[in-house]
């Protein structure tokens, strides 16, 4: 939406610039600059009706594990987890400046730029995940992860390539002296979690915008586990 408002305002400076200057103005290409708002409208119902999905999201009858409905990844709309049928909280993105907002809105890959996310837990813990050096643009941007406003780990990434195409990307957040390993390829999109090299869980887009997590063993890590792939899920869009 950002994007085509911002062609809307580049345009019409541009014939307003002409006609000052050269004395031209041609009704057609007015009339073209206007479907620019008008298509704009339009994204923003289909983004009110994606936030409203995910800020109302319950699981359905076979959803068992860590569950999440994850279809926008621009506004710092409320988004719920559960763990099966219980509601365990909320998180949002959030960003430091309003202009934040916009750039993130109309790049390509908006997970990459000034992507800041905080949860909420139903048992009174809050985790944020701030952007480091949000100033610098990143090709494997890095985060600080806080709980209760206590720093307790590190996420960095590296997004590996072949013939110039991504083959993996790699997310790993670090955590009491152990390293969590989230990787997936180009093909298909799940994504496997390691622990020191050791397979802990593993994730898929189930249907639509819904995302799964799904533990081999009962773990005690489980709810970083999930807000790492979370936060895998921003970043890479699987």
């Amino acid at each position: 939406m950002s994007k085509l408002i911002l062609l809307f305002i580049a345009g019409f400076i541009g014939l307003f610039l002409r006609f000052i200057f050269l004395g031209e103005f041609e009704l057609e290409q007015l009339m073209l600059l206007i479907l620019f708002p008008v298509g704009s409208i339009l994204v923003y119902v289909i983004m009110k009706w994606q936030y409203d999905k995910d800020k109302a999201f319950e699981p359905g009858l076979n959803e068992e594990y860590y569950v999440t409905h994850l279809g926008d990844r621009v506004s710092s709309t409320f988004k719920q987890m559960y763990n099966g049928k219980v509601h365990i909280g909320t998180y949002q993105r959030f960003y430091n400046k309003w202009w934040k907002r916009v750039v993130a809105d109309t790049m390509k890959s908006p997970g990459i730029w000034y992507l800041n996310l905080k949860f909420s837990f139903s048992n009174g813990d809050n985790v944020v995940f701030k952007g480091v050096e949000e100033r610098k643009i990143h090709r494997d941007p890095e985060w600080l992860i806080y709980r209760n406003g206590e720093k307790i780990g590190f996420v960095r990434t590296r997004v590996e390539y072949k013939n110039k195409e991504i083959l993996n990307k790699n997310l790993y957040l670090e955590y009491k002296e152990n390293t969590y390993h989230y990787q997936a390829s180009m093909i298909g999109s799940q994504t496997q979690i390691y622990k020191n090299e050791l397979h802990m869980a593993t994730a898929d887009r189930l249907h639509g915008a819904i995302y799964e997590l799904k533990t081999n063993n009962n773990y005690d890590e489980e709810h970083l586990l999930f807000m790492g792939y979370i936060l895998f899920n921003y970043l890479f869009g699987k």
